[in-house]
C-alpha cells in the first residue's frame, strides 16, 4: 500500500509538472510570440496607410533622388522597424535568462509603445515649426531608422520587450555602443518632436527617453549576470553616444 500510494504522488507530481511546462509553453506562444507580432503588424499597417502611401503619392512625376529621401525614404524605414520584428518575434526562441519583475516589464511595454504610437498616430502639431529644423529632422529620422534597422538585423531573434538574454550580440551597431536601438529610437523621437511638434510628442519625449535609459540599465544588469563575457564588451564600448557616452 504505502509503495503504491508514493507511486501515486509521484505520478500526480509529474502531472503537475507536464501541466505548468505547458501552461508555460502556452504563455510564451501568446505573450512572447503572437501579442508581440500582432502589435508591430498592426503599427507597421499604420505606417504604410497614413505615412508611406501619403507620401509616394505626394510624389512630383518626375521625382529625383533627393524627392524620395525627403519623402517616402523615412517613411519606408519607419515601416521596416516596425515589420522586421513580426518575423522575429513569430520565430524566436525562449530566453535563458529573464528580468520578470513588474517594474522591468512595465517599462519594456511602455518604452516600446510610446515611440510607435507616437509615429503612427500623429495629433495635430501644436506650431509650425522653422523650415530649417523641418529640414534638420529628415536626416535625423533617416539616420535613425537607419540604426534601428541595423540594429535589428544583427540582434535577430534576441530582440526583446523586456529585459531577456539569449546570446551576446557585439556586432554591426553593437561594436560601438551598447544599446544602438534605444540610442536610434531616442534620436527618432527628438527628430518627430522637432518636424511635427504635436502635443503628445511633446508632453512625452522626455518620459520617453528617461524609460529607456532604465530599460537599457535593466538590460544590462540582466546580461552581466548572464554572459560572462559582457562586462570586457561593456569595458570596450560607449552606452548611446558612440565616443562620448
Amino acid at each position: 500500500m504505502a509503495e503504491r500510494a508514493l507511486d501515486r504522488a509521484h505520478h500526480l507530481k509529474g502531472s503537475a509538472s507536464r501541466v505548468r511546462v505547458r501552461l508555460e509553453e502556452i504563455r510564451f506562444l501568446v505573450f512572447g510570440r503572437s501579442l508581440p507580432a500582432v502589435l508591430f503588424a498592426v503599427l507597421g499597417y499604420r505606417v504604410v496607410v497614413f505615412n508611406l502611401v501619403p507620401q509616394v503619392h505626394r510624389l512630383p512625376a518626375h521625382a529625383s533622388p533627393l524627392d524620395v529621401v525627403a519623402g517616402p525614404l523615412p517613411a519606408g524605414l519607419y515601416f521596416l522597424f516596425c515589420a522586421i520584428p513580426v518575423g522575429i518575434y513569430l520565430t524566436r526562441p525562449r530566453p535563458t535568462a529573464r528580468d520578470g519583475r513588474l517594474i522591468a516589464r512595465a517599462a519594456g511595454l511602455i518604452g516600446t509603445t510610446m515611440l510607435l504610437v507616437v509615429g503612427a498616430f500623429p495629433d495635430p502639431a501644436l506650431f509650425t515649426p522653422p523650415d530649417a529644423l523641418r529640414d534638420a529632422s529628415t536626416p535625423l529620422t533617416i539616420v535613425a531608422f537607419s540604426v534601428a534597422v541595423s540594429g535589428l538585423l544583427f540582434l535577430r531573434r534576441s530582440l526583446s520587450i523586456i529585459p531577456e538574454a539569449r546570446r551576446l550580440v557585439t556586432g554591426g551597431p553593437y561594436r560601438l555602443i551598447r544599446h544602438p536601438l534605444y540610442a536610434a529610437e531616442i534620436l527618432a523621437a527628438l527628430a518627430i518632436v522637432i518636424s511635427r511638434p504635436a502635443l503628445w510628442a511633446v508632453v512625452t519625449v522626455i518620459p520617453f527617453i528617461a524609460v529607456q535609459l532604465t530599460r537599457a540599465s535593466f538590460e544590462e544588469r540582466l546580461l552581466q549576470r548572464t554572459f560572462p563575457a559582457y562586462r570586457a564588451y561593456a569595458a570596450r564600448t560607449k552606452r548611446l553616444i558612440p565616443l562620448f557616452w
